[in-house]
């Protein structure tokens, strides 16, 4: 059994991408993985078992069926770190390494999931680092686009820890402007220090997408009509607070989108619905009238309303949107795509003795 770390220098990274990425490109290939994330930080109980929310999904999407207890073993939750605090011995190494060799029964490849940086976990008593030695795992480090010093500071610092256990770096969110740049002077940087690049993933739209699900959760609003629509991805929003005729125009231009605007504009919802509209988010706890939601319901177009004004509803859905969040299988599709097609699978294959 061979395990596959994924970690990275800074959160919202892409780890959940790449795991996803790596795990469907190895099932497809013949080998039986496995999935494990030693700490969870989004705690839910599924079935009377309290586990992680991120590992709940991707493990259904990896399809792998292990109990949620050695999938997930430590959930941080604020009782827990009363008790780290109080100095209780919570035995998080034993609990974490008896649920991996549970999880790991009869597994080829274990792709395990980081929290973060190698030191994540210290405060528990048993870092990533810790985890990485006592298992033996090959590494992967990835890293959203922002500063080049951090960035490389980060990977270089991992490489001269991990020596031959790092198979390499992967870059995420890289705007298109910046690929040659990249691709001509970082990634030689770091081949000549001993660090191969194995992928350079450009921002992907459909990647940045918003289902409207997690917009009605984030806004604590309410679906009108067509609820069945929830899970729908939206890639643009748009403020609707012009002249009913400049707003024809903007909507026309933007497609896959969700306009924002007072639920006292009819005159707006009523343009928007005309137009390439994925939904429609009425701010001001006010509600649109009967021939607009008939409108809407007609077109298939959900209608949320939502207590906050528009300009905190604008800024809570572009928060949602500098996020990577694999909830929606259409993007666990669309993710594993990606990453076949921009992650170096020869050199990953080759050094972990994999054959295609």
């Amino acid at each position: 059994m061979i395990p596959l770390f994924i970690a990275s220098l800074s959160p919202l990274s892409g780890k959940n991408l790449l795991c996803a990425g790596l795990g469907l490109k190895l099932k497809k290939d013949g080998y039986n993985i496995g999935y494990f994330k030693p700490v969870g930080f989004s705690p839910v109980f599924v079935d009377d078992v309290l586990t992680d929310e991120d590992a709940v999904f991707l493990s259904r999407a990896l399809d792998v069926n292990e109990p949620l207890q050695s999938i997930s073993p430590v959930i941080f939750t604020e009782d827990m770190l009363q008790r780290l605090v109080k100095g209780e011995n919570l035995n998080i190494r034993e609990k974490t390494m008896e649920a991996f060799h549970i999880a790991s029964s009869g597994k080829d490849i274990m792709i395990i999931r980081g929290i973060g940086r190698l030191t994540c976990g210290t405060c528990l008593g048993f870092s990533e680092l810790d985890f990485i030695t006592e298992v033996n795992a090959k590494i992967i480090f990835v890293d959203k686009f922002e500063s080049y010093i951090e960035m490389l500071d980060g990977f270089l610092y991992a490489s001269n820890v991990l020596k031959e256990k790092l198979l390499g770096v992967i870059f995420n969110l890289v705007p298109s402007a910046k690929l040659e740049y990249m691709k001509n002077t970082i990634q030689p940087f770091l081949t000549k220090h001993g660090v191969d690049t194995l992928g350079i993933i450009r921002r992907d739209p459909l990647l940045r997408a918003t289902s409207i699900r997690d917009i009605v959760t984030a806004l604590n609003g309410k679906i009108l009509c067509c609820e069945e629509k929830a899970d729908e991805l939206i890639e643009h929003f748009v403020i609707g607070a012009m002249n009913l005729e400049s707003a024809i125009q903007h909507f026309k231009k933007i497609s896959d989108k969700a306009v924002i605007t007072g639920g006292d504009r009819s005159d707006i919802h009523a343009a928007a619905l005309e137009t390439s509209t994925k939904c429609l988010i009425l701010t001001g706890d006010l509600y649109p009238c009967y021939s607009i939601l008939g409108r809407a319901h007609e077109a298939n177009i959900p209608v949320i309303v939502v207590r906050a004004d528009t300009a905190t509803t604008i800024e809570t859905c572009e928060k949602l949107a500098d996020t990577t969040q694999l909830n929606n299988m259409s993007k666990i599709q669309h993710a594993s795509g990606i990453i076949e097609k921009e992650v170096d699978f020869e050199t990953i294959y080759r050094k972990l003795g994999l054959t295609k």
